[in-house]
């Protein structure tokens, strides 16, 4: 009676256990043969072989309603013409729009130009190859358990895509290339609204479609990086965790207006309303990305965060936060203000990039210096360090950069002699001013720069 009770135990037990799901990997190439096919087979099959068998095949005969019955997913590394008949190309549509998932990597973008479903069901296509180099990429959906582990963005290098027939209307876009790490005027590049997607997934009926333009190379599938958006995706696609994949349309960018003009100024305490050489500065505005707030977590703010683009004079310049209505970024050490049209001196230009438009720009006052603090410690040795920005222009002194203009500080209303006046070591966009504090002189303090 013991062993028929754990024998009836174990039968239980393995019939509660979660079946794997089972995804059809197809790599019939009818165009261009990726040498990376073989290493992608066996990077798929290893991702969760106990959460998802994957099955590779070239031979499209398995394409039929019958074939695709026991599938949860159909998962696309092709080229060219596919040779389907109506009857398989019905049935691969029915199977997604029934509540089933389909995948693609790289070139099923470059795959049945003529079929227009297929277009609509994957969701672009392929407009050439304007570069294969090291890039970085933006994950401007960061909180998508998809591609959250990537967040808020990193370098790969791989044959970047450009796609045509693609609309944020009808896909959710998750990742796209920062464009400061790419050369725009290259040869066959055709988007004048820089909006290059290079992931997205969007609802097929009740069915889910994903896909990624990268993966041309071994090295790229052998990334672990990538593995794991490999595998979060099939668990999407296969039902077995959930994920945003509604379209965020994009509404234009726009920055901000009040009284005081532009809401643009110090980021430390939004006064002046004026930029200058170094400074980190706060925009005010609405649509300023694509839906997602995103936060630089390296020293080396990027130039795309959360699927928004600063820019100055039209460059674009660092970001370390980003949200819809706020960012925050750095104006570069060499920014230099010009005559546009505001009375009393020179201003530079800003504009907002964001899902593929831009804000109308604007004219925001430029000065040599702009000091803000944001924060004021006691050493406890006669010393305070300020933390600030917008001092201006700086030169190097051995190891670090020192304000080309030294400040004059005063605490509490007395003067205290600067020790040092510089960019503080390690920082994006940070100051750091050392000064001896007179006798007498405590917490709290109230710190004016006075030029």
């Amino acid at each position: 009676m013991g062993f028929r009770l754990v024998a009836l135990g174990l039968l239980l037990a393995c019939a509660a256990w979660p079946q794997p799901k089972r995804v059809l990997y197809v790599t019939h190439s009818a165009g261009f043969r990726h040498d990376s096919i073989g290493t992608s087979i066996d990077v798929l099959r290893s991702l969760s072989p106990d959460e998802i068998d994957v099955s590779a095949t070239e031979d499209l005969s398995v394409i039929t309603a019958g074939g695709l019955r026991d599938y949860d997913a159909v998962f696309f590394f092709t080229s060219g013409e596919l040779p389907l008949s109506d009857a398989q190309k019905a049935a691969l549509l029915e199977f997604v729009r029934s509540g089933k998932g389909f995948g693609g990597a790289h070139s099923a973008t470059d795959t049945l130009y003529t079929w227009p479903d297929y277009r609509e069901l994957i969701g672009a296509t392929f407009d050439g190859h304007p570069w294969a180099q090291r890039i970085r990429i933006d994950v401007e959906d960061p909180e998508n358990p998809i591609v959250s582990h990537l967040a808020p963005g990193f370098e790969i290098a791989d044959e970047i895509y450009q796609f045509r027939d693609f609309s944020r209307t009808r896909v959710r876009v998750l990742m796209t290339i920062d464009a400061a790490t790419v050369d725009l005027d290259a040869p066959g590049v055709n988007r004048a609204d820089r909006d290059f997607a290079l992931a997205w997934t969007h609802a097929y009926g009740d069915g889910r479609v994903f896909y990624t333009a990268l993966g041309h190379v071994d090295e790229t599938w052998r990334d672990e990086r990538f593995q794991r958006m490999l595998r979060n995706a099939l668990l999407w696609l296969t039902g077995r965790i959930e994920a945003p994949a509604e379209p965020r349309p994009p509404d234009q960018p726009r920055i901000a207006a009040d009284a005081a003009g532009q809401a643009i100024g110090n980021a430390a305490t939004l006064s002046p309303r004026a930029i200058s050489p170094g400074t980190l500065f706060t925009v005010f505005g609405e649509n300023l990305t694509p839906g997602s707030d995103a936060a630089a977590v390296t020293p080396q703010a990027p130039r795309k965060l959360g699927g928004a683009t600063v820019m100055m004079n039209g460059d674009p310049v660092p970001i370390l936060f980003a949200s819809p209505s706020q960012i925050n970024a750095l104006a570069p050490l060499t920014l230099a203000g010009g005559d546009c049209g505001l009375p009393g001196g020179r201003c530079v230009q800003v504009e907002i990039a964001a899902g593929g438009m831009t804000s109308p720009a604007v004219n925001v006052p430029f000065d040599d210096r702009t000091p803000g603090v944001f924060a004021a410690v006691d050493n406890g040795n006669g010393t305070a360090t300020l933390w600030a920005t917008g001092l201006g222009a700086v030169r190097e002194a051995g190891e670090l950069s020192e304000t080309v203009h030294q400040p004059r500080v005063e605490i509490n209303g007395v003067d205290c002699p600067v020790l040092f006046s510089g960019l503080a070591p390690g920082w994006t966009g940070l100051y750091q001013v050392n000064v001896t504090l007179p006798a007498g002189t405590a917490p709290p303090f109230d710190v004016r720069f006075i030029d």
